[in-house]
């Protein structure tokens, strides 16, 4: 299923059922709760997954919800408007955000973590003309990282091919996320089975929400050179 770079969300909307089994009315937003101000990308979001927990059908009430792993979606109770922008995500270590237009269904996404390297910047800067582009993005790599199972990978997609016996599909390619648009896209996904595979600055990452293969013993994990990140 490979998404694509239209301004729309339904086929990001079917990966992630797809993905997680089902969906549920439950995990999205009212729409009488989400401000009124917010970009069309952002309410859609919002109103289908905005309360989409970490596990849903398996664990405790209180674990995060599925956009909130790596880098963090505000829950929609958090989204404040200031002076004519609406700060939405946050990095894990709050080290950045990124804010939209209120009230601009053709926002761009705005970002500050370009001051981390750059001394003489100031404020936010826009990182991707498409608020429905920047999403998907956003999205598949907090899937990933959100799985049960997830290890990093040194090397390159044929490599990780030939350790399942399925075939490798695309699902997002040549993404763009926070960084400068100049230096190209960052994130791609693929899927085998059950594997989520995302290539992020140049390192691939593989997410599951089922054991990985007995295949995948130490020996093969050393030669791969994959280092398992999670469970500990």
């Amino acid at each position: 299923m490979l998404l694509q770079d239209t301004d729309q969300l339904d086929d990001l909307q079917g990966f992630l059922t797809s993905w997680y089994g089902r969906s549920d009315s439950s995990y999205g937003v009212p729409v009488d709760v989400i401000p009124a101000y917010l970009p069309k990308a952002l309410h859609e979001l919002y109103a289908f997954a905005g309360r989409w927990k970490e596990g849903a059908d398996d664990r405790p009430g209180n674990s995060p919800e599925i956009f909130q792993q790596q880098d963090c979606l505000y829950p929609v109770e958090r989204l404040k408007k200031d002076q004519g922008m609406v700060t939405f995500l946050e990095e894990n270590q709050a080290n950045w955000t990124c804010q939209v237009e209120a009230g601009n269904n053709d926002s761009p996404v705005y970002c500050d973590a370009h001051l981390l390297w750059d001394d003489r910047a100031e404020g936010h800067s826009i990182v991707n003309g498409s608020l429905y582009h920047f999403l998907k993005s956003f999205c598949l790599q907090e899937v990933v990282f959100g799985c049960k199972y997830l290890y990093r990978m040194e090397g390159k997609l044929d490599s990780i091919e030939m350790l399942f016996d399925k075939p490798v599909e695309e699902v997002w390619l040549n993404g763009y996320y926070t960084g400068p648009k100049e230096e190209g896209p960052t994130h791609s996904f693929y899927r085998c089975g059950d594997v989520l595979l995302m290539e992020r600055y140049g390192d691939f990452w593989l997410g599951s929400n089922s054991d990985l293969p007995s295949a995948l013993n130490d020996d093969v994990l050393s030669l791969m050179k994959l280092r398992k990140i999670k469970p500990d």
